[in-house]
Parts: structure tokens; C-alpha cells; sequence
């Protein structure tokens, strides 16, 4: 085949003359292309300085504008080569209902639009800042130690500066503000009311209902054989056990008249009184099963306050929001009941260690020198821990804090469930006071300020609404411990989890318990921020570092964490916490 070139060269002009002709529009058209580029570039960076403006305009009126005009003038001098040369033209400013809104408009230069009569772009964009959400629910759980003596006015100051804060900046179109307030020591008291006898152990099932005091033998027989542990019989008065046998006897002799008979060798379960119980043929024991509810109604002037151990650790019952559920005793509460520690008077010229900060019932005050050399050896728990006593026998009872007497000693003030009340938040506030004796245990704090927030029993005040911002403020003055004694009987004082030597808590130690209750307090932060809820927290004169990593793990986010070593700083913590729930947020 041939070609002809004539016919190539007229082809070939043609499109070049059909080129020739588009080049124009072509130019026109890459230049809007490009001038059009530059301008959504502008409206971006427009943008960018509307919503600057918006979060700056926090007032109201001229302060408004103001603020809002500096802001966006800032962010375009910062940024003026991104904005192609364009200047700033409006800013309106305008209070809504719910925030605030800027309008803003730039002019752009074009470079090639100029042709068909585009000299410039004009750009605008608009920014709405609303503030915190509407329907808020927080939970102030506030360390109440006694280490807090000396500040607890300034722990006021900063919870309600925090309380006016998300008052006064709260939307207009807001719902609901509540608040709740957790005070914790080494327990939480959760109300005594009938709604909270529905959340515990009153059949005494929990398996730490009554633990370490149950079963507990201090009566004895003469001329009964003792077996201990399945073994063969010993003589109670003979043998390797020869002179802790002969304390029980001699006990058991002192005891006698508590009850009610002539004498500890009881002869037949007729002769012990409820809910005691008759082993035949050598010993009077507490029950197999204490309920510790019967205890408190024979102690006629002390009933029980409202609080309660920790729950178990199996399927982390102590530290989770788990309603509580009679078919399972485990997830049901077991009354707080300091036991009555052995009578000062009784030991007054014997071993100074051991324990009588809570000596509220007598036991017996001829236990002398003559019956009793042996003070310091290890059935003195039996003593301390012998429920014969508890017998409709009116105590010496002082509930009044921060030293307090009885079987609610170290118990604090009731946690104050959410209401959407500032009066009564703020009167719940001023009323706090520090309490002395169990030691501190944020685990529990934790716990309970999650379960004020949450919509499930044992609390169901919060909402279920997953709009609603769930927030716990967590203040803690410092490490989770136990209150120390060299009682050897007892190892410690009582908290959440009873008396060292019970046993809950392993190691039996002051260290053994801190590690412990940081462990729960950090699967008590999990479980808080798996239910949406953000968390604050604040150390005030925290110096422990293990102790200040917890609490920054604990929070939100790493700006959530405070630290504060004075008053003032405590009281400033608050108020930023209340400034930051409440500050303006974008919108669109």
C-alpha cells in the first residue's frame, strides 16, 4: 500500500490548525483550572482560621468579636504564603443558644481569571462552637484520710469551683447536670437504706461472710478427748499443745458467765444460746455460719452504718460493675464490722502491743496476771475475736469522726448518688470530714464512682443514654495501704478485706497488702473505661513514683492527670478539671 504525501501534509494541518484554534480556551480553562485550586486551598485554610476564631470567642458581646478577630488575624499572618496571597476581609461573630459562630470572608487574587473580568475570588467559611455536652454526669471520688486533716477545706474549695464551673458554663439547651460524691477511706459506705439491704449478703452465703471468726472454738470440756487435724487423741491439758490447752481451759473458765451459764462446760446444746454452737463432748464454738447482720442486733445501740467489704475477686466481682444477684452470693455485699478489740483495762500491766483501738464491749475484767500470764501468746485472738460478747450488751459507741468507736469505726459519711442538684451537691461537700483508722484503699473508691455512674444496679441513677458524658474526678492524697499494729494476733487493722491475719490478702504484710489493692485499683481503672467513662485524676502531696504512675495509667488521657503539692494547687486542679468538661468544642 502507498501512501501519498500530499494527503499527509493536509492531514497533518488540519489538526494542527484545529490545535491552534482550542489552544485558547484550553489556556483559559487550565487557568481557572489552577486559579480554582488555589482558592478551595484558601477556603481550607479559611477554615482552619474560623474554627481558631470560634474556640478564641469564649466571651460574650464586643470581648467575643474581639477574640474572635485576633485569633483569625493571627492564624492568616502565621500562615500567609498557604493562603496565596489573599487578605482577610469579615469576621462576624454571633452568641447562639448553644456556642458561638464566625463568619469569615478573604479575598483571593486570581492569576488568570483576570481575563474574562475574575480579578479575585471571595472566600468564606463558617465555624460553630458549642460547648460540653449538654447531659453530663460526674462522680467526685475523693480520698477522705485522715492524712486529709489539715486540707480538707481546701479539698471543698476545689470540688465546688469544679461544680460552679459546669454550672455556669453549661449549654442552655442542657437537660441534665448531675453529680455524685464518693468519699472513701479504707471503705465505702453505701447507705443503710431498705433499697441497699436488697444489694447484700443478709443470709450470710458470701464465702467472706464472716471469715476468719467462724467456726473459732473457746469453750472446752474437762476430761473430753481432743483430736486435732484427724490425728490421734491428746489429753487438752498434756502433750505438744499442753499449755495452749490449758489457756483454753483457763479461758473458757473466765467465760463462762457470758453465757449464760454456770459454766463454759456447757453439758448439751440446750445449755449455749443461739447462735452458738454445742460440739459434743468438748467445745463451744461461733457459728459455722456468722451472719454478721444478727451480730449488729445484739449490739442494740450500733446499728450498721452502710459499709461493706470488698466483694470477691472471683470474676473480678470487687472491682466491677456487676449487679448484685441473690442466686449468686458472691456478687452481694458483706457488712463492714470492726470487731471489739480486747479491754485496755484487761491489759493495762501486760504486752502494750497488742490492739485495743476499738474497745467498745467488755469482755471480761478479771482476765489478771493470776489467770492469764500469757497475753502475748497467739489465742489473745480468740479474745479479740470471741462473738460470746456480742450478747444485747449496749456499747460504748462514738461515731462521730475522725476517732471514731464501735463496729463502724473508720466507716465515712454515705456516698451521695447522683442528683441533678447543686444544693445538695454542695452541702454533701461542705459536710465531708476525714476519718482516722483502716488506712486507704483507691480500689474500692474507684469502683464505687463507677458504679454511681453506670445505669445497672446497685446505683441506677445514670443514664443510659450513650450521649450523656460519663466523668469520675478521682483525688488522692497517697499510696493504697493498711493501718499498721504489732498486735500479732490481729496484723493489722481492719479494712475491706477484714484483719491481715485472715488471710484475704496474700502476702500477710504491709507491702503484700499495697500491691495487692494497686493491682485491683488498675483492673478498677479498666473496668471504668470500658464503660465510656472518662476519668481525671489528681495526686495532691503524692511523692511515691509507683504510686503517681498508677494514677496517670488511670486517667483518660496523659493531660488528665494532675499533681499538686499545696493547697493552692489542689484547689487550681479542680478548676481546670471544671474549665476543661466545659470549654467550647468544635461542631462544624
Amino acid at each position: 500500500m502507498t501512501i501519498h504525501h500530499s494527503m499527509v501534509r493536509e492531514q497533518t494541518g488540519s489538526v494542527g490548525l484545529i490545535f491552534a484554534l482550542l489552544a485558547i480556551p484550553l489556556t483559559l480553562f487550565g487557568g481557572l483550572a489552577i486559579d480554582y485550586t488555589r482558592g478551595m486551598s484558601v477556603k481550607h485554610q479559611l477554615q482552619v482560621a474560623a474554627d481558631a476564631a470560634a474556640l478564641a470567642a469564649k466571651g460574650t458581646g464586643d470581648n467575643a468579636e474581639q477574640a474572635a478577630r485576633e485569633a483569625a488575624e493571627a492564624y492568616v499572618r502565621a500562615n500567609a504564603t498557604r493562603l496565596n496571597g489573599a487578605t482577610l476581609g469579615t469576621v462576624v461573630v454571633v452568641n447562639t443558644a448553644e456556642g458561638i459562630r464566625v463568619d469569615l470572608t478573604a479575598s483571593m487574587p486570581t492569576m488568570i481569571a483576570g481575563v474574562v473580568g475574575y480579578e479575585q475570588f471571595d472566600v468564606n467559611a463558617t465555624s460553630e462552637s458549642t460547648r460540653a455536652t449538654g447531659d453530663i454526669e460526674i462522680a467526685l471520688v475523693l480520698d477522705n484520710t485522715g492524712s486529709m486533716a489539715g486540707s480538707m477545706d481546701d479539698l471543698k474549695t476545689g470540688a465546688k469551683d469544679l461544680v460552679a464551673a459546669i454550672y455556669a458554663n453549661a449549654s442552655a439547651t442542657s437537660n441534665k447536670i448531675k453529680f455524685a460524691v464518693v468519699p472513701y477511706v479504707g471503705a465505702v459506705n453505701i447507705g443503710n437504706g431498705v433499697r441497699q439491704m436488697d444489694w447484700m449478703d443478709t443470709n450470710a452465703d458470701n464465702p467472706w461472710h464472716g471469715h476468719g471468726v467462724e467456726g473459732m472454738s473457746f469453750g472446752y470440756e474437762p476430761g473430753c478427748v481432743y483430736t486435732p487435724g484427724g490425728g490421734g487423741p491428746i489429753d487438752p491439758g498434756s502433750g505438744t499443745h499442753g499449755w495452749l490447752e490449758d489457756a483454753k481451759k483457763k479461758f473458757a473458765a473466765a467465760t463462762a458467765g457470758l453465757f449464760g451459764i454456770s459454766s463454759a462446760q456447757a453439758a448439751s446444746a440446750s445449755d449455749v444460746p443461739a447462735p452458738y454452737v454445742f460440739w459434743p463432748d468438748c467445745w463451744i464454738a461461733n457459728p459455722a455460719k456468722m451472719n454478721m447482720f444478727d451480730t449488729f442486733a445484739r449490739i442494740p445501740n450500733a446499728p450498721w452504718k452502710g459499709c461493706v467489704m470488698a466483694r470477691t475477686e472471683w470474676s473480678d466481682y470487687d472491682v466491677s460493675d456487676t449487679p448484685p444477684d441473690t442466686s449468686d452470693p458472691s456478687s452481694l455485699w458483706v457488712p463492714w464490722l470492726w470487731p471489739d478489740t480486747i479491754d485496755a483495762s484487761a491489759i493495762a500491766t501486760h504486752d502494750p502491743t497488742l490492739d485495743t483501738i476499738n474497745d467498745y464491749l467488755p469482755d471480761r475484767l478479771d482476765l489478771r496476771d493470776a489467770q492469764f500470764p500469757k497475753f502475748n501468746e497467739p489465742w489473745i485472738g480468740w479474745a479479740h475475736q470471741n462473738w460470746i460478747k456480742y450478747r444485747n450488751v449496749a456499747g460504748t459507741i462514738d461515731e462521730t469522726g475522725p476517732d471514731t468507736l464501735g463496729p463502724n469505726k473508720a466507716c465515712p459519711d454515705p456516698i451521695q448518688p447522683l442528683v441533678a442538684n447543686r444544693a445538695i451537691i454542695e452541702a454533701k461537700i461542705d459536710s465531708l470530714t476525714h476519718w482516722n483508722g483502716s488506712g486507704t484503699n483507691t480500689a474500692e473508691g474507684i469502683s464505687w464512682g463507677m458504679r454511681v455512674l453506670t445505669p445497672a444496679e446497685p446505683f441506677d441513677e445514670g443514664s443510659a443514654d450513650p450521649a450523656t458524658q460519663k466523668v469520675m474526678v478521682l483525688m488522692t492524697d497517697g499510696v493504697n495501704n493498711i493501718d499498721p499494729t504489732n498486735d500479732s494476733s490481729l496484723l493489722s487493722h481492719y479494712s475491706t478485706y477484714g484483719y491481715l491475719a485472715h488471710g484475704r490478702v496474700q502476702p500477710m504484710s504491709y507491702d503484700g497488702f499495697r500491691t495487692y489493692v494497686n493491682q485491683r485499683m488498675q483492673k478498677a481503672c479498666e473496668f471504668a473505661k470500658a464503660e465510656n467513662i472518662q476519668i481525671y485524676t489528681v495526686a495532691f502531696n503524692v511523692t511515691d513514683e509507683a504510686t503517681l504512675t498508677l494514677l496517670r495509667d488511670c486517667a483518660t488521657k496523659p493531660p488528665y492527670a494532675y499533681s499538686a503539692s499545696t493547697a493552692s494547687e489542689l484547689v487550681d486542679a479542680f478548676r481546670s478539671i471544671g474549665t476543661s468538661l466545659t470549654e467550647l468544642r468544635l461542631s462544624r
